[in-house]
C-alpha cells in the first residue's frame, strides 16, 4: 500500500510536469516574435501563425497519440512526443528562414500532443476518488504555469541573448522531463485493455455523439482561446504599435499568466466546498467584466484598460478550465486516451481558429479586442447554458 500510495504521489507530480511541455511550447518564444521576424523577414501577421500552426499540429498530434496511448501504452507515447518536440527545438535553434522555424513549430506542437493525451490518461488511470479532480487541477495549474513564467522568461532570454536561445532552453526542458519519464514512469495500461486503431476511432464517434462532453469541450475551447489570445496580439501591439521592448512584454504576459494562476489556487481552495457548476459561473462573471473593462476605454489603445480587462479574463479562466476538464474527463473513465486526445484535440482546433481569425484583424482599438473576448464569452456561455439544460433533462422527475 505504502508502494502504491508512493507511486500515486508521483504520478501526481509527473502528470503536470508532462503536461507543463504544453504550456511553455506556446509562450516561451512569443515576446521574441517581432525580432524573429525582422531577422527572418516575416510579416507580424506570419509570426502570429508560428502560434497558429502549434495549436493546428498540436490538435493533430493529440489524435495520433490518442490511438497510439490507447494501442501501444502510455510509456512508449510520451518517450516518442519528447523525442520529437527536442527535434523540433533543435531545427528552430538553427531555423535560417520562416518556412524552416514553421517546419519546426509544427514538429513542435505534434509532439507535446503526446505530453497533453499522457498526463490526463495517467492520472484516469492511476488517481481515483476525490483526488483525481484536485490532481487536474494541478494540470492545470502545470499548463498555466507557461503563460505565467515562459512569457517572463523569454523576455529576459531576447534582450540578453537573442531569441534563438528560448528553442535551447526548450531543447533543455524536454531532457530534464525525459528524464523523469525514463527514472520513474511504469505502463498503466494493461495489455488487455489495449485497442486498435480502428477500436480507437469507434471510441471517437462513441464520445462525440455525447451531448454532454461536447457542450464541456465548447467551455473548455473558448476558456483557453481567451487565456491563449494576449501571447498572440500582445507582442504586435505592445512591442509595434506602442513601442516597448520585449522584457516589458514579457512582464504584461506575467502579470496576466498570474491572475489565472491565482484564480486557480483560489478553485483549488475551493472546490471541496463549492459546486463546481457554481465556480464556473462565477468565473464567467469574471469573465464578463474583464471584457467591459477593455471597452471602457473604447477608442485607441489603451494598454492599462486592456491590461486590466484581460487580467480579469483571465482570472476568471481560472475557474472555468479546470472543471471543463475534470468535467469532460470524468464523462468516460474507460477510454481516458481516447477522450483526452478528443478532449484536447476539439478544444487546440477551437484555440487554432481563434489565433488564426485573430492573427488576421487590425485590432486597433480597445473596442476591437474587447469585442473578440465578447464572442468567446459569448461562445463559453452557450456551452454552460447547454450543459444546465443536460443536467436537468437527466435528473429524476
Amino acid at each position: 500500500m505504502n508502494t502504491s500510495k508512493r507511486y500515486e504521489n508521483f504520478i501526481v507530480f509527473l502528470a503536470p510536469l508532462i503536461n507543463s511541455v504544453g504550456g511553455i511550447a506556446i509562450d516561451l518564444y512569443a515576446p521574441s516574435m517581432p525580432s524573429i521576424g525582422h531577422e527572418l523577414g516575416a510579416s507580424p501577421s506570419l509570426m502570429q501563425n508560428t502560434i497558429t500552426i502549434t495549436l493546428l499540429f498540436y490538435a493533430i498530434g493529440q489524435l495520433f497519440f490518442g490511438i497510439m496511448t490507447d494501442a501501444r501504452g502510455r510509456r512508449p507515447a510520451v518517450i516518442l512526443g519528447l523525442a520529437l518536440f527536442l527535434s523540433g527545438s533543435l531545427l528552430a535553434t538553427f531555423s535560417t528562414s520562416i518556412e524552416m522555424l514553421l517546419v519546426a513549430r509544427a514538429l513542435q506542437g505534434f509532439a507535446i500532443g503526446a505530453c497533453q493525451v499522457v498526463a490526463r490518461a495517467l492520472l484516469v488511470d492511476i488517481v481515483k476518488g476525490p483526488r483525481f479532480y484536485v490532481a487536474i487541477i494541478y494540470l492545470s495549474l502545470a499548463f498555466g504555469l507557461g503563460p505565467v513564467i515562459a512569457p517572463y522568461v523569454g523576455g529576459m532570454i531576447e534582450v540578453y541573448l537573442g531569441w534563438r536561445y528560448n528553442f535551447v532552453l526548450y531543447a533543455v526542458y524536454a531532457v530534464i522531463v525525459m528524464a523523469f519519464v525514463l527514472a520513474g514512469l511504469k505502463e498503466s495500461l494493461p495489455a488487455t485493455a489495449r485497442r486498435s486503431a480502428m477500436q480507437t476511432l469507434v471510441g471517437y464517434r462513441c464520445i462525440l455523439a455525447d451531448g454532454r462532453f461536447r457542450s464541456s469541450v465548447i467551455v473548455l475551447g473558448a476558456s483557453f482561446s481567451a487565456f491563449l489570445l494576449w501571447n498572440v496580439i500582445g507582442p504586435h501591439i505592445v512591442q509595434e504599435r506602442l513601442g516597448h521592448d520585449a522584457q516589458y512584454f514579457g512582464t504584461t504576459a506575467l502579470a496576466v499568466g498570474s491572475c489565472y494562476l491565482v484564480g486557480t489556487l483560489v478553485n483549488r481552495a475551493l472546490i471541496r466546498r463549492v459546486q463546481a457548476a457554481t465556480l464556473m459561473w462565477t468565473g464567467m462573471l469574471l469573465f464578463l467584466l474583464g471584457v467591459l473593462s477593455i471597452a471602457a476605454m473604447p477608442a485607441g489603445l489603451n494598454l492599462v484598460s486592456i491590461l486590466g480587462g484581460i487580467m480579469l479574463v483571465a482570472f476568471g479562466q481560472g475557474f472555468i478550465f479546470s472543471n471543463a476538464m475534470a468535467r469532460s474527463m470524468s464523462l468516460f473513465p474507460d477510454r481516458a486516451g481516447v477522450a483526452a486526445s478528443l478532449q484536447g484535440c476539439l478544444m487546440l482546433v477551437f484555440g487554432s481558429l481563434a489565433s488564426g481569425i485573430v492573427s488576421a484583424l487590425p485590432l486597433a482599438s480597445n473596442l476591437a479586442i474587447a469585442g473578440v473576448f465578447a464572442v468567446l464569452w459569448l461562445i463559453s456561455l452557450s456551452g454552460m447554458l447547454t450543459v444546465r439544460l443536460q443536467q436537468r433533462q437527466a435528473s429524476p422527475a
